[in-house]
C-alpha cells in the first residue's frame, strides 16, 4: 500500500513535470501574483543562516533554494521530479554551494547531526500519516543540537481555498493531498521524544505557529500555516515515543479530539467574557489601535475574547495568541469564515514564547487584553509584556481568583511593574454570563459554569 500511495503521488506530480514553473510549484494559475510576497513571508521567519548547513526538501524548481544558498554555507536541494531539479540547477548555476538530489523525501538518506536547518514548504500534506511521523523522526535525527525545522502546509483546504478557477488540480482525477488540521502538526512536533545513538533524548521546542500573511491579504485564507521548531534536549524524566504510538495519535486520537472541539466551538454565537465583562470597561479605547490578546483558556475553553468583535468595534488590528492547538485551529476556522484581515491568530507554547516572537519583530501594541494573564504567567513573563507595548498602553485582564482582595492585588502588581488603575469584582456578572451563554448554546448544556471569584483589572505599566 505504501508503494502504491507513493506511486499515486509521483503520478500526480508527473502531470506537471513538463511545466517546471511557479504556477506548477504552487498549483495555482495566479501564482505569479503571490509568489514573491509568499516567499518573502516564509524567508523572513527563518533564523540567520550564516555558516549554517541546510537541506531544502521538496525544493521543486528552487523557489527557496536560491535565497537559502545566498546566505547559508551549504544547501542540499532535493525533489522527486527530475525536471524540477534540472530547472533548479539551471536557475542556480551561479551558486557553487548547492548539491542536488532527485529522490522522494520519504527515502531521503542523510547523516545524523549533519544540518542546521531542515526546510520544507508544502511537503507533509503529500505524505501518509506513517510517512509523516517517519519524516519528523528523520528531521530530529538529521538536525544538530539547536537545529531548526521549518514546516509549511495547507491545512483543512488547498492553498487556493474553494476557488476552482485558480486551482491547477486536475478535476478529472482524485486529489491525493492530505489537508490535515493545523493542530495535528503542532501536537506531533510537541509529542516526539527521540533517542539518538548516544542514548540522549531529544524533543522539539515549537517556537510558534501562524498563518502566512500573503494568503490572508491576497486570498482571505488563514489556513496556510507554518511552524518553526528547535531541536533541544528532552526534559528530565521524559520517555522515548514510539513510531506506532505517534501514528495512532496522528491518525485517530488527535483527529477525533479536534473534531470534538470543532463541534463545540465552530458555531459560537458570541463570547461571554468579552460581551458582558469587557465591553463597558474598554468602550472608551481609541479607534485604529493595535490590540494584543492573550487567551490561554486553561480554566475554561469558553473563557476568551472575541477578536473579530474588537476589530469591528475599534477598527483595530488584532493579534490573538492561543496556547491550546485545538482552540487555535477553531480560531483559524472562524477567521476563514468571517474574512476580516485585521484579525490574526498565532499559537505559542505560552505567553513568554509569544512575547519573544514579537520582541524579535520589534512590534509595539497599544492595548493588551487578556483572560487569566496573572494566574497563568510567571512573574518574569509578566514583567516582559510592557516591552511589546507602546508608551501609555492600556492593560486589561479578567482573572479567576480565590479571594477578592484589591490591596493584595495592588501590591503584587507594583512588584511586577504595573499600576492598578481599577479593580472590579465581577463575580456575579461572570457567573450569570456563563449561565446565559450555555442556555444560548444548547449543544453545550452539559458544560460547567466556573463558579470562582472573578475580578476585572485595568492596569498601566509603571515604566
Amino acid at each position: 500500500m505504501v508503494n502504491v500511495r507513493r506511486a499515486n503521488f509521483k503520478s500526480f506530480w508527473d502531470k506537471y513535470s513538463d511545466k517546471p514553473d511557479t504556477n506548477s510549484m504552487m498549483l495555482n494559475h495566479s501564482a505569479e501574483e503571490l509568489e514573491a510576497s509568499d516567499r518573502a513571508d516564509i524567508l523572513a521567519s527563518l533564523p540567520q543562516l550564516h555558516n549554517k548547513d541546510v537541506v531544502d526538501i521538496g525544493a521543486g524548481i528552487g523557489r527557496f533554494t536560491t535565497v537559502l544558498a545566498e546566505t547559508a554555507r551549504w544547501v542540499l536541494s532535493t525533489d522527486f521530479i527530475d525536471s524540477f531539479i534540472k530547472k533548479n540547477q539551471q536557475r542556480n548555476a551561479h551558486l557553487g554551494n548547492i548539491n542536488y538530489r532527485v529522490g522522494d523525501a520519504v527515502g531521503l538518506q542523510m547523516d545524523s547531526n549533519s544540518v542546521d536547518l531542515v526546510f520544507t514548504n508544502w511537503l507533509m500534506m503529500y505524505l501518509s500519516d506513517e510517512e509523516t511521523v517517519e519524516f519528523i523522526f528523520n528531521c530530529m535525527r538529521w538536525l544538530r543540537e539547536s537545529g531548526i525545522v521549518h514546516l509549511r502546509e495547507s491545512c483543512s483546504e488547498p492553498s487556493t481555498g474553494r476557488s476552482k478557477a485558480k486551482s491547477m488540480h486536475d478535476t478529472a482525477n482524485a486529489n491525493p493531498t492530505h489537508y490535515r488540521f493545523s493542530s495535528l502538526y503542532i501536537n506531533l512536533l510537541r509529542a516526539i521524544r527521540y533517542r539518538d545513538v548516544d542514548n540522549k533524548l531529544w524533543r522539539f521546542n515549537v517556537q510558534w505557529s501562524c498563518s502566512v500573511p500573503t494568503y490572508i491579504k491576497r486570498s482571505n485564507n488563514w489556513r496556510q500555516v507554518h511552524w518553526l521548531a528547535e531541536k533541544v534536549a528532552a526534559e528530565d524524566g521524559a520517555k522515548e515515543t514510539s513510531f506506532n504510538e505517534l501514528v495512532e495519535l496522528l491518525k485517530t486520537a488527535w483527529q477525533q479530539g479536534q473534531e470534538a472541539w470543532d463541534a463545540k466551538l465552530d458555531d459560537e454565537k458570541y463570547v461571554w467574557s468579552e460581551k458582558v465583562i469587557f465591553s463597558s470597561a474598554i468602550s472608551s479605547l481609541p479607534s485604529n489601535s493595535t490590540f494584543f490578546l492573550y487567551t490561554p483558556r486553561t480554566i475554561s475553553p469558553f473563557c476568551h475574547i472575541n477578536a473579530h468583535s474588537l476589530a469591528e468595534t475599534f477598527n483595530a488590528n488584532v493579534w490573538n495568541t492561543e496556547i491550546v492547538p485545538e482552540y487555535y485551529r477553531t480560531s483559524l476556522t472562524k477567521s476563514n469564515n468571517l474574512k476580516d484581515q485585521r484579525v490574526r491568530f498565532g499559537w505559542n507554547e505560552n505567553l513568554a514564547s509569544s512575547v519573544k516572537y514579537w520582541q524579535q519583530k520589534e512590534a509595539l501594541f497599544d492595548v493588551f487584553i487578556a483572560t487569566e494573564f496573572l494566574s497563568t504567567s510567571d512573574d518574569n513573563t509578566i514583567r516582559q509584556v510592557p516591552q511589546i507595548t507602546s508608551s501609555g498602553a492600556k492593560f486589561f485582564t479578567l482573572e479567576p481568583v480565590d479571594e477578592v482582595n484589591e490591596g493584595a492585588m495592588k501590591e503584587r502588581l507594583q512588584k511586577l511593574g504595573f499600576t492598578l488603575e481599577s479593580f472590579t469584582d465581577v463575580t456575579d456578572q461572570a457567573v450569570a454570563a456563563q449561565e446565559q451563554y450555555f442556555k444560548d448554546h444548547e449543544h453545550l448544556s452539559n458544560e460547567k459554569v466556573i463558579r470562582k471569584n472573578w475580578v476585572l483589572l485595568e492596569m498601566s505599566a509603571t515604566n
